[in-house]
């Protein structure tokens, strides 16, 4: 072999690992990872209610709701249910909100009204505070 050229680079590509012996086809199935099929996005109005999968969890203990529970904090659990807010007034803000913006005090929070209602979330969509507009 002669000596390459300056700036020029070889390559060198090597072969897959044999596979082992017993194997007759050349593709072990202990190197396969299982594969699931695709999931469809899909909207509740185009599944009906609890879709192919079963029903969905319903409200924050399993009771009635509309959808599956809200995940919240403690606090705002609490302060939703001292303002008689219900989880299905919460989730329509979060569903169509009239305002949307950052938390003032702290903007990598955001916060969403209608109706009068402001709800605080985080960066994951917990909920961090539920609230009366002012």
């Amino acid at each position: 072999m002669s000596t390459p050229p300056v700036g020029s680079t070889d390559l060198l590509f090597i072969a897959p690992p044999a596979a082992p012996a017993g194997e007759a086809d050349g593709a072990p199935e202990a190197y396969d990872a299982p594969v699931r099929p695709p999931r469809s996005r899909r909207t509740r109005a185009q599944s009906g209610p609890g879709g192919p999968e079963g029903p969905e969890p319903t409200g924050p203990r399993g009771g009635a709701g509309t959808g599956p529970a809200l995940r919240m904090l403690k606090g705002a659990r609490q302060a939703a249910a001292g303002m008689k807010v219900s989880d299905d007034q919460i989730r329509r803000v979060l569903d169509d909100p009239q305002d949307v913006g950052p938390d003032p005090n702290q903007p990598h929070r955001t916060r969403l009204q209608r109706d009068g209602l402001v709800v605080t979330t985080g960066q994951d969509g917990m909920i961090l505070r539920v609230a009366r507009k002012r």
